[in-house]
């Protein structure tokens, strides 16, 4: 999800925006845009009463996310939720950005009005009427955010998550774009309407500054290529994910008529030279003819706690963006 440029969702090409100062260190943006929530077809979004709290599955779930940092400065990071067997965890792609002067603030306006690229990913948020952000000399993010983008039902598990997808896209885009101290935790204030103390998704208070929950970061993530990108027919795959006693499989699997195939075009698997609950990276190569593709990456017997990007191969070796 990190490298190689993309294309943001079209709900944010071609707006625009008005920025105005509203600290010493960070110009801040107030986005005055319009819905392109993804809840408007289904309000309510629950978690599982069992998994209200936590962590779920073998994995440790206390990994750290990639270097937050994209080579290319036109990019933005920003996170969204995803199922991961039964739970769900933040994942986290990297989207256009215009520049605006506000990094943060539009990172997490994408948040609420963007679409990720990856289809299996999404967002309880809707499309906020304003969003400003500044920062202090201590790390400390401050996220000015309209109650309009706290529309919808979510029971207490999801409404942890959603404020931790905030919380990881605000510090994340801080960290972008050179804004935060090196080995300084950050920490992020979030006020409604200017407000604070407000309730977000009537579960979670927003009364003292918040910091990353380490057990909310899916324990696999498919870094490079991202969603939909293409690319020649040799093929470099890398990534992240927690040591696990099962070990670690890739497969390319064709897509036909819009679904992946069971009968892979390539597969195998990879070695992590880390102990069990350690974060690895990994990377491997693949030759595939010109066509789409999933490529995967999961737990041996454990396909639902993988990630998986769709992409399109052609005979140009050069990389592009779809």
């Amino acid at each position: 999800m990190d490298t190689g440029t993309t294309r943001g969702p079209s709900c944010l090409r071609g707006l625009r925006r008005r920025c105005f100062s509203v600290g010493p260190l960070v110009a801040a943006a107030a986005l005055m845009l319009g819905g392109c929530g993804v809840l408007a077809e289904n309000p309510a979004i629950t978690m599982p009463s069992s998994f209200d709290g936590g962590t779920v599955g073998p994995a440790p779930m206390t990994i750290s996310p990639p270097a937050e940092a994209s080579p290319v400065s036109t990019l933005m990071p920003v996170y969204w939720l995803g199922l991961n067997d039964s739970t769900v965890s933040l994942y986290r792609e990297f989207l256009s950005s215009d520049n605006t002067g506000d990094p943060i603030g539009e990172a997490v306006h994408a948040m609420s009005a963007g679409k990720p690229m990856d289809q299996d990913y999404f967002t309880p948020w809707h499309s906020a009427k304003s969003v400003t952000a500044s920062i202090s000399s201590k790390n400390v993010i401050t996220v000015d955010i309209s109650s309009d983008a706290f529309k919808g039902s979510l029971d207490s598990g999801m409404a942890h998550r959603a404020v931790q997808q905030l919380v990881y896209t605000a510090t994340a885009a801080a960290a972008n774009a050179g804004l935060t101290t090196v080995g300084q935790e950050s920490s992020v204030v979030i006020l409604v309407d200017g407000k604070e103390g407000y309730r977000a998704f009537g579960h979670v208070p927003l009364e003292k500054p918040l910091h990353r929950d380490p057990e909310l970061v899916a324990p696999i993530w498919v870094i490079d290529p991202q969603e939909s990108q293409v690319r020649g027919t040799d093929i470099l795959v890398s990534g992240t994910a927690v040591v696990q006693s099962e070990g670690l499989m890739w497969r390319a699997e064709p897509i036909v008529d819009g679904r992946p195939s069971s009968n892979a075009a390539a597969s195998g698997s990879l070695d992590l030279h880390k102990a069990p609950g350690d974060t690895a990276e990994f990377s491997f190569a693949a030759t595939l003819v010109p066509g789409e593709y999933s490529l995967r990456v999961y737990y041996r017997g454990h396909e639902a706690t993988g990630d998986s990007k769709r992409i399109t191969v052609i005979e140009s070796a050069r990389s592009l963006d779809q």
